[in-house]
């Protein structure tokens, strides 16, 4: 399919369900649920519980946790599994115990923000205008240098993947902004994949929950999307030409435009937000205008 076309149909879906067969269990073996929930290691739920608070504001940095006592009793679980889950919060530098004084939450700058659950616990938290301006730092950094890689490397299949992507991005808008979303961060993740560059794709698989997360925050997506498909399109032409420099100018045009439409939804935010981060961040979107 074209990219030339002024109407960009549904005919891809690069996130199409998956068929799953139902089977009925065989006689004498039931399965259930409940069964399933069992096998999950009670340390997980000390992991999940204590993270989500700690993410989520609620354990401030500084705060001393509960004993191990207390804490057992109100998780309704064995000291043994609530020390298994608390080495899990401190090796991803949520926690740290202190001589004397017992466990206390650590600053945001010890947190693993690379880390699977922590990127789970902060997209689901209430939004922090300061890890999503982080990560449009992170994103200028690497991604225009990515898609000059990927119009000088991409092969004709992922070009036409790419394209898909874009097609199908633009085809659910104005109705559909979620599955918009979804099909944006296709075209990210397979212009990074077009790198053939092994770190760059891990990297891109780490981030892509907090990704898929900024994309929601903006209070203004739809507008936002249907601003942005001619500076998509642009990125996607110039690696369709073999064209380097194009490809990467394209790419800090987009960012830039992505910094310019979530600005209300990080200024909306920003009250709450550390005074110290006003000033210290280079990360706010008003350095990408």
């Amino acid at each position: 399919m074209s990219l030339c076309r002024t109407n960009y149909p549904a005919c891809v879906v690069p996130f199409s369900a998956r068929n799953h067969r139902l089977t009925t269990p065989r006689a004498g073996r039931p399965r259930s649920a409940v069964t399933a929930a069992q096998r999950r290691p009670k340390s997980r739920d000390v992991v999940d519980v204590l993270g989500v608070k700690i993410v989520s504001g609620k354990l401030a940095p500084g705060d001393l946790l509960p004993t191990e006592a207390q804490l057992s009793r109100r998780l309704g679980i064995s000291r043994p599994s609530l020390r298994e889950g608390l080495k899990a919060l401190a090796q991803k530098g949520l926690i740290e115990g202190r001589t004397r004084r017992g466990t206390v939450v650590c600053d945001r700058w010890h947190w693993d923000v690379l880390d699977a659950d922590v990127l789970r616990w902060l997209a689901a938290a209430p939004p922090d205008p300061a890890f999503f301006m982080d990560l449009l730092d992170v994103r200028v950094i690497f991604e225009p240098a990515a898609a000059r890689m990927a119009a000088a490397r991409a092969s004709p299949e992922q070009i036409l993947a790419i394209e898909r992507a874009f097609e199908a991005m633009a085809a659910a808008l104005p109705d559909d902004v979620e599955s918009c979303c979804a099909h944006d961060l296709a075209f990210h993740e397979l212009i990074t994949s077009a790198t053939g560059n092994r770190l760059l794709i891990r990297f891109a698989a780490a981030i892509r929950t907090a990704l898929l997360a900024a994309f929601r925050l903006s209070s203004n997506a739809r507008a936002s999307y249907e601003n942005s498909l001619a500076e998509h399109f642009a990125v996607a032409r110039a690696i369709r030409t073999r064209s380097p420099d194009a490809a990467e100018q394209a790419m800090r045009d987009l960012l830039a435009g992505t910094a310019r439409d979530l600005a209300p939804a990080y200024e909306k935010l920003l009250p709450a937000a550390p005074a110290r981060r006003r000033t210290a961040s280079a990360a706010g979107p008003p350095r990408h205008r």
